[in-house]
């Protein structure tokens, strides 16, 4: 392969890659070395997975991209049988990978691109909640009617200022 190009457009893609990697090297330091395989220092290595197939053990690729990366069954369906065949180390590219930047990779002679799918997104839908207390309309509470203090206490703190100016004014003239 000797070229890849990723549109800035292409949020939701995932590319699947085999990794012709030896297993001391996939026990190096992976951000690094998934910058050196796919030749792009600004990759989010959160979105880039790289690890050995055995790790998924029941579940197989096709079943860890449908359901732990949200690829439609459907998409999967056609390569079902090619993805679980595959052994070995696997890269997975999220293209959230890439900040939104439109990037034309040249990715290590190692990697072999398998198949590129993209993330499934369900629609949004608000459902009434399943409990009673979710049940009924909220009103607007009346304010208080009850009686307000502040302006007793308001009328006492005046009271005060004008006893004091009072004793004030009768040291200071008497």
């Amino acid at each position: 392969m000797t070229s890849l190009t990723i549109p800035a457009r292409d949020r939701d893609g995932i590319r699947v890659f085999t990794a012709a990697l030896a297993p001391e090297e996939l026990q190096r330091d992976k951000a690094r070395l998934v910058t050196e395989l796919l030749g792009d220092p600004d990759l989010d290595p959160a979105h880039v997975e790289l690890f050995d197939l055995s790790d998924l053990s029941e579940v197989g690729l096709a079943g860890y991209l449908t359901e732990g990366l949200g690829v439609s069954e459907t998409a999967v369906a056609a390569d079902r049988a090619r993805l679980d065949a595959l052994t070995g180390p696997v890269l997975i590219l999220r293209s959230r990978a890439l900040h939104g930047r439109g990037v034309t990779l040249t990715p290590d002679p190692r990697l072999t691109l398998v198949a590129t799918y993209a993330e499934e997104h369900p629609p949004v839908q608000f459902q009434p909640l399943p409990t009673a207390a979710a049940e009924g309309v909220l009103s607007a509470t009346p304010a208080p009617t009850g009686p307000q203090r502040l302006p007793g206490v308001f009328l006492l703190l005046l009271a005060l200022l004008a006893l004091l100016a009072l004793a004030t004014l009768w040291l200071a003239f008497g």
